[in-house]
């Protein structure tokens, strides 16, 4: 192996997205751009106001025990809760909220074709996004799997079709 190689291997799998950039759009781009729109959707700010109508208690209460197992932690699970609790959520830029935006552009254009693919499409993206699971998916709503992903596979093609034919830039 030259040095060369080794040097790419060792820079990791994020290191080749940006070498050959692709002169059209691909099913793989339109899904990767509408994950990335409702990754950035919920990074957005949410609209300040009233709180919803109900208790505005605190959510549970933290009694005795509870706190009794929260000092039996081990230092590193105590600092890991911390850690997870006191997050700090980044902002989008300018650009991704417009590459955001045209992406749901291309979710209400496939609707007006068809909605069904639309449906499917956008759940999917949704459930990519946030990291949850297709297959509860296709069990709450009751859709067969294998239907689920053709109508997903069409619509992305559907869409790259669109792009190349608008001339839609990559970037």
């Amino acid at each position: 192996m030259s040095q060369e190689q080794n040097i790419n291997i060792d820079q990791g799998f994020d290191s080749f997205e940006g070498d050959a950039t692709p002169s059209r759009w691909d099913p793989d781009q339109v899904a990767k751009r509408l994950v990335k729109a409702f990754v950035t959707l919920d990074r957005l700010p949410r609209p300040r106001g009233p709180r919803e109508p109900g208790g505005h208690w605190p959510r549970c209460a933290v009694e005795w025990e509870d706190l009794l197992a929260q000092a039996e932690l081990d230092e590193s699970e105590r600092k890991e809760r911390h850690r997870i609790a006191n997050r700090a959520l980044i902002r989008p830029t300018s650009v991704e909220i417009t590459q955001m935006e045209a992406a749901l552009d291309w979710l209400r254009e496939l609707r007006d074709v068809d909605s069904g693919m639309a449906l499917v499409t956008t759940f999917w993206a949704m459930r990519a996004a946030r990291g949850r699971s297709v297959k509860a998916l296709c069990a709450e709503k009751k859709w067969a799997p294998h239907t689920f992903y053709r109508k997903r596979a069409k619509a992305l093609s559907y869409l790259a079709d669109q792009l190349n034919a608008r001339g839609a830039p990559l970037r």
